[in-house]
Parts: C-alpha cells; structure tokens; sequence
C-alpha cells in the first residue's frame, strides 16, 4: 500500500538545493531507465551525481510497485544516512516514488516533461551504457552478468574530472573525509 508523506518531500527539479548542483555530496542521486528493443525490456541506471557511481539492474516490468521494490532492493547496501535525493522523470514506473522516499528516508524530484538535461549525469552514464547494449538491443537476452561486468566497468573507469580516479576511489574519497571531519 502506498503510504503518504510530507508534501515537503516532493519537489519539482527547480525546488532542488543548490548543493546537488554543486555535485560536492555523497548521496545526489539521479534514476533513469535505458529502454531496450521496441521498448520490451528496459536497465535501471542508478549514478551518484558526487562520484559517478553507478548501479545497473535489468528490470522485467515498468510497472510502478516492482520498480519501487527495485529500487529499493538497489540502495538497501547503501546506509540511509548517505541517500539524500533522488530524482526521477516523469516515467509512469516512477509512480510509487513515495514509497521509495519513505523507505529511504530522501527527498524525491522530478524533472520537467521532455527535459533529458535535467538528470545529465545518468544521461551520460546511458550514453556510455549504450556502447556496450546499443539501441535495438534486447536486453532481456542479456545475462545479469554480463550487466554486472558492464557495471564494473564504469565504476572502475578512470574519469579525467576525478584526476583519473575511478568512480569507486571518488566515492572512499568523500567516505574518508566524511569520516575525519
């Protein structure tokens, strides 16, 4: 059952705190789906807008409550502490976003209708995600693996930004500093 919470916590991109542009924290995290062969199979592209860390799930159904329940799943390793924001599209599987909010105690956004450049950052990971499944793709033919072995390609990739750090020495970066201070 969908639970409501605070219309405090749903915000239109626009009402998005300066510090996620800033891209400085941990925990900013932008959500997309790269849709696969006629639209039949669809990733789930989770990234961290601070450190580009990313997390992909091959997804069966667009369908609101397995994709909460999936998203959910996917950020469980992650303590709440360090899920700030979330921000979605205006994707009918993103319907159940409360729920999400509530389990993950974050603030949930929505970009503006046909925007793609407000989540920039997972947009780029797709970009990147698409030389390895391109358009036309049938992602329910791909194995889990070979999702897994995409997924750990990108976050070992060094990034010119990071002085070539990957995504995942990025994150133990602010996890350290997180931790001295």
């Amino acid at each position: 059952m969908c639970t409501l919470i605070p219309a405090s916590r749903l915000y239109s991109i626009t009402d998005r705190p300066d510090v996620v542009a800033e891209r400085e924290r941990l925990g900013d995290i932008e959500v997309d789906l790269m849709m696969g062969k006629a639209h039949k199979s669809a990733l789930l592209v989770l990234t961290d807008r601070a450190t580009l860390l990313t997390k992909l799930r091959k997804v069966s159904s667009r369908k609101a409550e397995p994709m909460a329940q999936t998203i959910i799943n996917q950020l469980s390793d992650i303590p709440s502490s360090f899920i700030k924001t979330l921000t979605f599209d205006n994707d009918k599987a993103f319907a159940r976003h409360q729920d999400i909010a509530e389990t993950l105690r974050a603030d949930t956004y929505f970009t503006r209708p046909y925007t793609s450049q407000d989540k920039g950052t997972v947009e780029n990971r797709i970009w990147v995600i698409r030389r390895f499944f391109p358009k036309g793709t049938d992602l329910r033919k791909v194995s889990s693996q070979r999702i897994k072995t995409v997924e750990q390609y990108l976050n070992f990739r060094p990034i010119r930004k990071f002085d070539y750090l990957n995504p995942i020495q990025q994150t133990l970066k602010h996890r350290c500093v997180a931790l001295i201070t």
